[in-house]
């Protein structure tokens, strides 16, 4: 096995040639700096072209999916097409890092929840929104018996937020209370993950939401019939709108993770933890010590 990696090289694995002396830039030709590699349990994390296909083909079928993206009722078209250039869209990404605005040119429908589901499953083989809700909703009630009986000022932080709940709430805000509750409990902030603004200027949310680097947005409005915006930003960006609800924003959130090969921020790392091991049971195996704690609670 000395030589394994050497003869993945040789069969040009794309894994192992993203990490190559020569592939690097001059400042980074070491061997332990800046390597690319499956941190987040990806199965698929740098697939080779499909046979018959090279970078010269594939982009060809990316600038044909800029025009499909502006046509009406056009999904099946761009999945196929999304499907096709799957290698090279991951090829430029892990290979290139470019900026989140970058990405969001070349690659349109990356960013609309169905083709961003249909990506996470390519890299991961796991379904996003459906494996997360079915988990999240599974742990409910075990959570709640977990937070219900935290005592001293956490008991009393967690129980102010489930006083919020309606008395007959819907599943959404079930599940957005369980997510809320979670993050004090883990020892984290939701302003850290979530930024409200209620029937703000939109000049002044502009501004502010340009300096957040990863962050779920909230603009509420006065105004009963125009719905709440609720979306994500990266880096200044919007890179998803119109998510409905903030569970779903979540899941999203998580997603764009891996289509995007973003890290997560460390001051939500145990709420990330907990969504990509626990809810979506990817590299369930590895947990912290605060993670392997509410596991076992939960399974008890």
């Amino acid at each position: 096995m000395a030589n394994y990696r050497t003869k993945l090289r040789g069969y040009g694995v794309p894994e192992v040639l993203c990490n190559a002396l020569k592939r690097k830039s001059s400042a980074d030709q070491r061997s332990a700096k800046n390597v690319k590699k499956p941190r987040k349990a990806e199965i698929n994390y740098l697939p080779p072209y499909p046979a018959g296909e090279d970078e010269n083909s594939q982009e060809q079928v990316r600038i044909q999916l800029l025009s499909e993206v502006m046509k009406r009722d056009n999904n099946k078209i761009i999945k196929e097409k999304m499907a096709k250039t799957f290698a090279h869209r991951r090829n430029e990404i892990i290979n290139c890092s470019p900026c989140i605005e970058d990405i969001k040119a070349r690659w349109p429908a990356l960013f609309e929840p169905s083709h961003l589901q249909d990506e996470f499953l390519k890299i991961t083989m796991v379904s996003l929104e459906s494996q997360f809700m079915f988990k999240l909703d599974e742990y409910t009630p075990r959570l709640l018996k977990i937070f219900h009986s935290k005592g001293g000022s956490m008991g009393l932080k967690l129980r102010s937020i489930l006083l919020k709940v309606p008395s007959s709430p819907t599943i959404d805000e079930s599940r957005e209370a369980v997510i809320h509750c979670l993050l004090a409990y883990l020892g984290e902030s939701t302003d850290q993950l979530l930024k409200e603004y209620d029937d703000a200027d939109e000049d002044s949310v502009a501004r502010d939401l340009a300096v957040q680097s990863m962050k779920i947005y909230r603009i509420k409005t006065n105004v009963s019939e125009d719905p709440e915006d609720i979306g994500i930003v990266v880096d200044g960006v919007k890179a998803l709108t119109a998510l409905k609800n903030f569970p779903r924003a979540c899941s999203m959130l998580v997603g764009l993770t891996y289509a995007v090969d973003l890290a997560y921020p460390k001051e939500l790392r145990y709420t990330f933890e907990v969504f990509q091991k626990l809810l979506l049971e990817l590299d369930s195996s590895k947990l912290s010590p605060k993670v392997t704690s509410l596991k076992n609670k939960l399974l008890a």
